[in-house]
């Protein structure tokens, strides 16, 4: 058996870190002896430097100690679940610094908004004459007859043009809700998995606002992953966020970032 000054020799921690774990329930002294002082097992050496680990992990002192009471499958699928959880928080932490690299104060302000979680987005057909902002009607229309149906819009309504035709705009208007609502009645759902987006605040006549965010994206080692969203804004009838979806490439390197 080991004293306590002789386990955190041997397994790494301090005593009173192997204080504080026994005050968890989390490793508990093997015995003690006739003097009340702690005596551990050999064995119980891998089983502190785990939960020592798993702490400089970063996983939380009450999820360790279900992790404890479970076994077999049960263990599996938690570690699978802090092992995604890592996943994200990486890729998040990536993201802020490649966006952090890349900002010069002479670009324009492009930022970062990230869907963390699953989203539910629902479309209606709109129609409208060519014009700056042309559906905005038909936005503030559906989200009062959302709120009607107490159907909670979780932000502002966002447009897709898809076509003119005859001076005609036709797209759609949609607004973002919680997972699990009812779809209503005319509406297409659209299931958006956790996404990253670069956006930009655009004046209603500006026309080069795709093309600003396209080089800052290049700039910064993004590249532009299909969904792409106009969202109007409140109090702002002059102005829409324009919203590129984006995935992370390869960092970009000092003298593209210098030349971006």
């Amino acid at each position: 058996m080991l004293t306590i000054s002789q386990f955190a020799d041997r397994s790494g921690l301090s005593p009173s870190a192997l204080r504080f774990y026994q005050r968890k329930g989390l490793l508990l002294p093997a015995g003690r002896r006739e003097n009340g002082y702690r005596v551990y097992a050999p064995g119980q050496v891998d089983e502190a430097r785990f939960l020592s680990s798993l702490r400089a992990a970063g996983i939380p002192i009450a999820a360790i100690r279900e992790f404890l009471r479970l076994n077999g499958r049960a263990r599996e699928a938690m570690l699978t679940t802090w092992q995604q959880e890592m996943t994200a928080r990486l890729l998040s932490l990536q993201i802020a610094d490649q966006y952090l690299r890349g900002m010069k104060s002479s670009q324009p302000q492009v930022h970062l908004e990230h869907w963390r979680e699953p989203s539910v987005l629902i479309w209606f057909p709109a129609t409208a004459p060519a014009g700056p902002l042309p559906f905005r009607a038909d936005v503030t229309a559906r989200k009062k007859e959302l709120g009607r149906r107490r159907v909670p819009v979780l932000t502002s309504g966002y447009v897709r043009t898809l076509d003119l035709v005859d001076g005609q705009l036709h797209g759609e208007v949609g607004f973002r809700i919680k997972p699990g609502r009812r779809l209503p009645q005319g509406a297409r759902r659209q299931d958006v998995p956790p996404t990253l987006f670069a956006t930009l605040e655009c004046a209603a006549q500006g026309d080069k606002a795709a093309h600003r965010v396209f080089r800052f994206l290049h700039g910064l080692g993004f590249r532009p992953e299909g969904l792409h969203l106009e969202r109007y804004l409140p109090g702002a009838p002059d102005r829409y966020l324009l919203m590129m979806a984006v995935r992370r490439i390869q960092p970009a390197t000092a003298a593209e970032v210098r030349d971006g």
